[in-house]
């Protein structure tokens, strides 16, 4: 070892604490200050915690209350739709007991037919409308359904042969396909 390094070393030494020696007095922070400032910041968190558990309540409240809103319109809906066909219910009502005592079936099965342009009219003013494909249509399978598949020489593939149920539709939305019977080629013969 050259002198310089001796010289450094001894340097160091000297410079060390020796064991047992008190710490040399730092500057720091002030421990109130510290104390201050953490009760502080427990305070801050204990708000933000108690609003953040009211924003919780108020929006699981907020989804009660939708979904109990929601539910009354749906009801409120359906008994305004069910409230159309009590007329055609009373008058069907009135035409079986009639059915017994009529002597004139032909004006009784007028009273029928009164009755049914009553349901469809309370259908359209619920904004359904029937869908009722004319035969020799093709086969739409969106708004059809087959209930058969009949081979006929003499018509075209999926055209459709009669419309046995009419569907419904409400606006864009499918309510049931018009239930049809469809006409297919016969199997070519080898």
């Amino acid at each position: 070892m050259s002198d310089i390094e001796k010289n450094d070393l001894e340097e160091t030494k000297a410079g060390e604490a020796a064991p047992g020696a008190a710490p040399a007095e730092t500057a720091g922070p002030d421990p109130e200050a510290l104390r201050a400032e953490l009760e502080r910041a427990k305070a801050q968190a204990e708000e933000y915690l108690d609003g953040w558990k009211r924003a919780q309540a108020e929006l699981v409240n907020y989804r009660k209350r939708v979904e109990r809103d929601a539910g009354e319109a749906r009801r409120s809906a359906a008994g305004r739709a069910a409230a159309r066909w009590f007329p055609v219910l009373d008058d069907f009502e009135r035409a079986l007991k009639e059915r017994t005592s009529s002597a004139n079936l032909e004006q009784w099965a007028g009273g029928i037919e009164l009755i049914y342009r009553k349901g469809m009219a309370a259908l359209e003013a619920e904004g359904i409308t029937a869908i009722e494909p004319a035969a020799g249509e093709p086969f739409d399978p969106i708004m059809h359904e087959a209930v058969t598949r009949e081979v006929c020489a003499d018509r075209e593939d999926g055209e459709i042969l009669e419309v046995v149920l009419r569907g419904y539709r409400m606006g864009d939305q499918l309510l049931r396909p018009a239930k049809v019977r469809v006409a297919c080629k016969p199997e070519p013969q080898e």
